[in-house]
């Protein structure tokens, strides 16, 4: 029962990595890690966040994550700017540098993907089969139904 299971989320782990490669392919160009490329990404998808909220999110220690943002603040990728209301927290932000560089690693995403439908064809069907899958992803990890 589980095999099928198994070969799928081995299959589904390799388009991820394999995606996930092409766009990093933009980064050998700038001077940031993976690590600092995934706060960026955070920020990118979801907006500015408080350092305890980047260090929730991407499950590393405030400490580690500190060192991150310092790095990305040095290199222009974002800034820290604290809060009115505490003046103990801050809030972390991309930058315009910061968005410009997500945007070209997505847009070498965007070429991966437009090769693999040219190869493969049919996008609608498999837009919508992917959107299923997606869909039902999402659901049965919400909803704890897994064993």
């Amino acid at each position: 029962m589980y095999k099928n299971a198994e070969n799928m989320e081995s299959i589904l782990r390799s388009i991820c990595f394999n995606i996930r490669a092409a766009g990093r392919k933009v980064l050998k160009d700038y001077d940031i890690s993976p690590a600092q490329f995934d706060v960026l990404q955070l920020l990118y998808f979801d907006g500015e966040k408080k350092l305890s909220e980047i260090s929730k999110n991407l499950g590393v220690t405030k400490s580690t994550t500190t060192g991150l943002i310092k790095r990305l603040e040095i290199l222009y990728f974002l800034d820290r700017e604290q809060s009115e209301e505490d003046k103990r927290v801050y809030r972390i932000k991309l930058t315009d540098s910061g968005r410009e560089l997500i945007t070209k690693v997505i847009k070498k995403r965007v070429e991966v993907m437009q090769s693999v439908i040219d190869r493969l064809g049919n996008e609608k069907e498999l837009i919508e089969k992917l959107s299923e899958l997606q869909k039902t992803i999402k659901e049965v990890v919400k909803s704890g139904e897994y064993r």
